[in-house]
């Protein structure tokens, strides 16, 4: 697909009307001149098939249609073309590729600047319009109590681990003169030190290996949505983390990486807060988000490390409020909102 056309190449959907002319001109000719009196039975099958094939073909041609130019639906691996439409529609990026206004390197006197780091779900995937990610809610906040004092950096993208967040932001701190970060952390943030084999990894961007699906929008729809969803690494995927977090080795790793970005911050003289985001839907007997979420708590609290755990603030509500869609499960407006309402809360009311 063409990264700069938000509806695909042209010749991918012109070749759908093609196949489909070419089934009723083939038909059309079959009915005309194949001689039915003498083979009748053979005409009976193969004016069937025929038939069959054009109503077949002009339902995907439909669908095709309809998912190529009206369906604009994203999904939580950020992976189908429509995400992929959607994000040419609706992100834009500063030059640091991340989805924020442009930052000024010369932090100008008197301004503090707080960066929000995190992945998609910071980053706000699935939410078009980016004053309702919690982030900016917060900026909106400083701005009603004091324009200007205050600069809210977004700064975030899908996909990342800890690992990238720390080499990131070891150019972004001294380069925009970061005073504060506040690290919004999310399970998955762990998910590269898992195990793997090939034929399960869940951390692997699943893509079809028998044909190319970025040239239909009906392949790419049928594989991700029915396909990509009964394989084990999607079924699979709450356990495998969960079993992460359980082995020590594993974890000691996470902490170590961790333990880097407190270096970080603590080398320049930066205030690190943590914001714990929760999955709002996870599956899986062996995921249990209160346990996982302790201990990622205990082990920021144990170095004097202030956070703010969100899974209370969706406690009692229906989880189909709280997502974007059906296919994916980032946080929707409302959440962002409650995300917003908790931090605020946490660290920033009364003044601090």
């Amino acid at each position: 697909m063409a990264q700069n056309l938000p509806f695909g190449y042209a010749l991918d959907y012109l070749l759908w009307w093609v196949v489909f002319a070419s089934l009723l001109v083939h038909t059309w000719c079959f009915f005309r001149f194949f001689p039915r009196q003498r083979r009748p039975r053979l005409h009976l099958v193969l004016g069937n098939l025929l038939v069959f094939a054009c109503l077949l073909d002009a339902a995907a041609l439909i669908s095709e249609t309809y998912l190529r130019f009206m369906y604009l639906e994203t999904d939580s691996r950020c992976a189908t073309l429509p995400t992929r439409k959607w994000q040419l529609l609706y992100v834009r990026l500063n030059s640091m590729y991340c989805r924020d206004v442009e930052w000024i390197e010369k932090k100008p006197p008197g301004l503090r600047r707080i960066a929000f780091v995190g992945d998609s779900l910071t980053y706000g995937a699935g939410i078009e319009n980016t004053k309702d990610r919690f982030s900016d809610r917060i900026q909106t906040r400083f701005d009603r109590q004091s324009p200007k004092a205050v600069e809210v950096m977004n700064v975030a993208w899908s996909g990342w681990d800890t690992q990238d967040q720390v080499e990131f932001l070891a150019r972004l701190i001294p380069t925009y003169e970061v005073n504060e970060l506040v690290l919004c952390y999310f399970p998955n943030d762990i998910e590269r030190l898992l195990p793997t084999t090939e034929d399960f990894n869940p951390a692997r961007h699943a893509s079809c290996t028998w044909t190319n699906t970025d040239n239909s929008f009906l392949l790419d729809f049928l594989y991700h949505r029915v396909y990509v969803r009964m394989r084990s690494e999607a079924l699979h995927y709450f356990d495998w983390m969960a079993e992460g977090y359980a082995d020590d080795d594993i974890w000691s790793e996470q902490q170590r990486r961790l333990g880097d970005m407190i270096s970080l911050c603590r080398s320049h003289g930066v205030t690190l807060r943590v914001a714990l985001l929760p999955f709002i839907r996870p599956t899986g007997g062996k995921y249990k988000a209160e346990v996982i979420h302790g201990q990622i708590r205990r082990f920021f609290e144990q170095d004097d490390i202030p956070v703010v755990d969100l899974l209370p603030a969706l406690s009692g509500r229906d989880p189909a409020e709280l997502i974007v869609n059906r296919h994916d499960h980032h946080p929707n407006e409302t959440a962002h909102r409650l995300f917003a309402d908790a931090i605020w809360a946490a660290f920033y009311a009364d003044g601090r």
